[in-house]
């Protein structure tokens, strides 16, 4: 039974980081979680998800990006160097760009019960994120918040954007894994709620229906979660590094404080608009990333994404500083003119006309930062 009680949490940061297991050799997808997982054993901190191909690192809940990274760094480190000693490499994208294969459902009792429910979509829906949790005093502020930051959607959708490419093609989409998951009947733009109560009456509706047994079946791109006492944001497509993940980390972390402290919406937070325009606004975010133009109104005007974000950054900066986020915030605000993974991921492709080239790119990410930190030799 899902809890009703919200568990009242400091405003803390968390994340939750989706690697790819990629053959080191050929760089296709391979189904190794289970092995690699009796090589790290009791580790809370690291998890299977629904695919094989597929590994989770989380991190405790902490005042800051800045205090989550140390412990993340040695942790993937970690994760790394057990992954080559069976011949695997980790990356980071939203989609793995040639595998065209279907992959194997982690033989838990959790996604066994998945893939009985999901049948074909078990397989096919081979796609990786970054999640970040911040912690809530109250279910009702968790309600209020997440009305409040639901239009900002779309430019952490932008921002994050690694997957524009799927079986070996390019996509015309800077997130392709959300076109992936589109098919799930839980995934995308969450339902509007007035308040905690509206909330707790489609716990209790779904739950009698049988639609759900835990809130990790409920898969919006921004949920509350009860039992944890914290606002997920789970929009964001998985990044090739740990600066990346921590840089959005950041951004969600300093937004979702400064949005919990401020009783009165600020102004200068675009507006919430219908949910059916958001819809529209995370589809463009989609499929055209920073180069989108998002609707800002329910009479459909439109403005750039760009400068959207732009307000944005400027939005936050003081409470990123605040919590000493300011760094990460910075290396956020810096995609914006350095380019998304994505736009550096079909920049290569067109270069080298090699989705190998781009997979073995995005490994050496990985490789490459970790070994800056000198905390896990280079893997080949």
């Amino acid at each position: 039974m899902m809890i009703r009680d919200f568990q009242p949490s400091p405003p803390t940061v968390g994340l939750e980081l989706e690697w790819q297991l990629v053959h080191h050799e050929t760089l296709d997808l391979h189904d190794g979680i289970l092995p690699l997982l009796e090589l790290l054993p009791l580790d809370p901190l690291v998890k299977p998800e629904a695919i094989e191909p597929c590994v989770e690192v989380v991190t405790a809940p902490m005042a800051s990006t800045a205090l989550l990274r140390g412990a993340l760094v040695e942790k993937v480190s970690r994760v790394q160097e057990a992954a080559a000693r069976l011949g695997v490499t980790l990356v980071g994208a939203g989609t793995h760009p040639f595998c065209e294969r279907l992959v194997s459902v982690t033989p838990l009792p959790r996604y066994l019960v998945m893939q009985r429910r999901n049948g074909y979509l078990a397989n096919t829906q081979i796609a990786y994120a970054l999640q970040v949790h911040v912690g809530m005093p109250s279910g009702e502020v968790a309600i209020r918040v997440m009305g409040l930051v639901s239009s900002v959607l779309p430019v952490l959708l932008a921002l994050s954007a690694s997957s524009p490419a799927h079986h070996g093609r390019e996509t015309s989409f800077a997130s392709f894994r959300r076109c992936l998951l589109a098919p799930t009947r839980t995934s995308g733009s969450a339902p509007a709620f007035d308040d905690w109560a509206a909330f707790l009456h489609f716990v209790d509706v779904s739950e009698r229906a049988g639609m759900f047994e835990s809130y990790r079946d409920i898969h919006w791109d921004l949920r509350p979660r009860p039992d944890l006492g914290t606002l997920e944001v789970r929009i964001m497509d998985a990044q090739p590094t740990v600066e990346d993940a921590l840089s959005l980390g950041a951004l969600v972390h300093s937004l979702l404080v400064l949005v919990i402290e401020d009783r009165a919406p600020d102004p200068r937070l675009p507006r919430r608009v219908p949910w059916w325009i958001e819809k529209e606004n995370c589809y463009r975010a989609s499929r055209d990333g920073l180069e989108a133009e998002l609707v800002i109104d329910a009479e459909g005007h439109s403005r750039p994404l760009r400068g959207i974000a732009e307000d944005l950054f400027a939005l936050v900066s003081p409470e990123a500083r605040a919590l000493g986020e300011q760094a990460d915030l910075a290396r956020a605000e810096g995609l914006l003119a350095r380019g998304s993974s994505s736009m550096r991921q079909i920049e290569l492709f067109r270069r080298t006309g090699s989705m190998k080239a781009v997979t073995r790119a995005l490994a050496d990410e990985l490789v490459e930062e970790l070994a800056r930190a000198n905390v896990v030799p280079r893997v080949a």
